[in-house]
């Protein structure tokens, strides 16, 4: 058996003696390959830099005109083009500074859209280039591997035929050695793979799970149960001026939901100042039929806020303040949740918010995104309910004429389509007269009112002054049964002339109104421009014509 045994570990040396003197020829091979390839390579190479240096070439000068045109309007604080132009801003109007500042808010917001879009396609465009230049090796690098892989696999084969013959004649414990020798060959295959690419490895380690799934389960992190504070607050709090900017985005009402804000809830009966709340907005409603304006946008949105539970109620965007909530009034909305036994939100869930509003306010619009917003105002802007009543007769008197021409036309479609804009118009104007009337009925009725408040003090106070008067000729030993001489006299009646003027100069005002709109509808129902109708105002007319021959 022993001989036996001989003959097989020779002839197993052999085979590996045969591998190794086949590979040792097979090497000369190879360098053959490499240096007829080496020639072509290197003319690939140099064309490959050409085309990279002219590339590169492009690239700078494109990203040189690209950089001339993007210029920040308002390179000082994203507001002022320069402290000239900051005093200016601040020497104006309120209102007209406002408006001035959003506008140039939105021009910035297109400034960093432009200026991320292009940062973006530099990007790609580099990215996109240098996928291109470690294309070919990266094939290279693939195949260099797949052979390595292939003689492993052979040397792996004769060790293991090796290993068992060992175990066959010793029957003892492993061999230690040849542990040994397999952690070097594994050291070797490591340092072979680690010379393909990280690139190469990047790409294929998303797509292959080493080691297989894990059955140990990840811990979950635990949500916090730290409060919110004011600073953390205000992170989420808005006003009407971001309000206004973003409302007509897609994706408004998500996004603005449990963030709060701080309205305007009228003067204080102390100190005669604005107050104002903290709240919480927990949802956004949609009332076309009671628009309003802000600023020169007209808009259809509520927004419904709580202090706690118990307390809700529908307010619109112009009642929002921009300033940050204060400590007072902070406290107050913690008294309030308190009475329904409820809690300030946690800091991991304002934290969560502030980054889904911040998501929202970097969103990009695409072209459907901007087209729905315009159709949206467009339709708040054209709804036949918001017309006021001067530009209600201005409308009627254009659709007068429109209705002629079109009867002149035979066009009935276009006729009857008049005459209902017409029935509407003519229901708002009507509505607006009733008002009127009884706006003036109101009117003279709190004139009247307050003139009878006004004698009833007066002859108060006259009663008693009259007192105080014969109190004191008593007191000083007059004549009590001796008459007294009385001079009747109206208090205030200075004030009662002046309250009765303006009462007369508001229904005068009304009066005057009133005959403009009468005079605008009868202009409106004449007929002289219908086709005819001069002529037949010029055959009427007789003309006295002396003719000497």
């Amino acid at each position: 058996m022993s001989d036996l045994e001989d003959d097989l570990l020779a002839l197993a040396g052999g085979e590996d003696n045969t591998y190794a003197s086949d590979s040792e020829e097979e090497i000369p091979l190879s360098k053959r390959k490499q240096t007829t390839t080496g020639s072509e390579e290197d003319d690939d190479a140099v064309l490959s830099k050409r085309r990279k240096v002219d590339y590169s070439e492009q690239e700078e000068e494109y990203e040189e005109e690209e950089e001339e045109e993007l210029i920040n309007p308002y390179p000082l604080e994203g507001k002022y083009k320069d402290e000239d132009d900051r005093m200016e801003l601040e020497e104006m109007e309120e209102v007209e500074r406002e408006q001035i500042l959003f506008d140039r808010e939105q021009e910035m917001d297109k400034f960093r859209e432009k200026k991320y879009l292009q940062e973006r396609m530099k990007k790609q465009k580099q990215a996109n280039k240098y996928r291109s230049v470690e294309e070919p090796t990266r094939v290279s690098g693939r195949v260099k591997t797949g052979i390595k892989s292939e003689k492993k696999d052979k040397l792996n084969e004769l060790r293991k035929q090796r290993e068992q013959h060992s175990r066959k004649k010793s029957r003892r414990n492993l061999d230690y050695d040849e542990y040994s020798e397999e952690e070097d060959d594994d050291d070797e295959e490591e340092e072979e793979i680690e010379e393909v690419s990280d690139e190469e490895f990047d790409d294929y380690e998303e797509s292959v799970q080493w080691g297989g799934v894990s059955k140990v389960k990840k811990p979950k992190q635990k949500k916090s149960t730290e409060l919110a504070k004011l600073a953390d607050i205000n992170k989420i709090t808005f006003g009407w001026r971001t309000f206004q900017q973003y409302c007509f985005n897609p994706g408004f009402e998500d996004a603005i939901v449990d963030t709060f804000g701080r309205i305007n809830i009228g003067p204080d009966k102390v100190t005669r100042k604005d107050s104002y709340r903290m709240v919480k907005i927990i949802g956004v409603k949609l009332k076309k039929d009671r628009t309003y304006k802000l600023g020169r946008t007209r808009l259809d949105i509520y927004l419904t806020v709580s202090q706690n539970r118990t307390q809700t109620k529908d307010f619109p965007i112009s009642f929002f303040s921009n300033s940050p909530i204060t400590e007072e009034e902070f406290e107050r909305y913690i008294r309030e949740l308190t009475k329904t036994d409820e809690v300030i939100d946690l800091l991991d869930d304002v934290n969560s918010k502030f980054e889904e509003v911040d998501a929202f306010f970097k969103k990009g619009l695409s072209d459907q995104d901007i087209n729905a917003m315009i159709e949206r105002k467009k339709q708040l802007n054209a709804d036949k309910s918001n017309i006021r009543a001067v530009d209600a007769v201005t409308q009627k008197t254009r659709l007068m004429d429109e209705l002629q021409i079109a009867k002149q036309q035979g066009n009935f479609n276009k006729v009857s389509k008049i005459l209902g804009d017409l029935k509407k118009i003519e229901s708002i104007l009507e509505h607006e007269a009733a008002t009127n009337v009884q706006s003036k009925e109101s009117i003279i009725s709190k004139v009247n009112e307050r003139n009878r408040k006004l004698n009833s003090t007066n002859i108060r106070k006259a009663e008693i002054k009259n007192k105080t008067l014969s109190s004191q000729q008593q007191n000083d030993g007059g004549d009590p049964f001796s008459r007294l001489k009385t001079t009747t006299k109206m208090f205030y009646q200075d004030l009662i002339n002046q309250e009765n003027e303006k009462a007369l100069q508001e229904v005068n005002m009304q009066e005057l109104i009133e005959e403009k709109n009468k005079q605008e509808e009868e202009i409106s129902k004449s007929t002289y421009r219908d086709l005819g109708e001069m002529e037949k105002l010029i055959k009427s007319i007789d003309f006295d014509i002396e003719i000497e021959l």
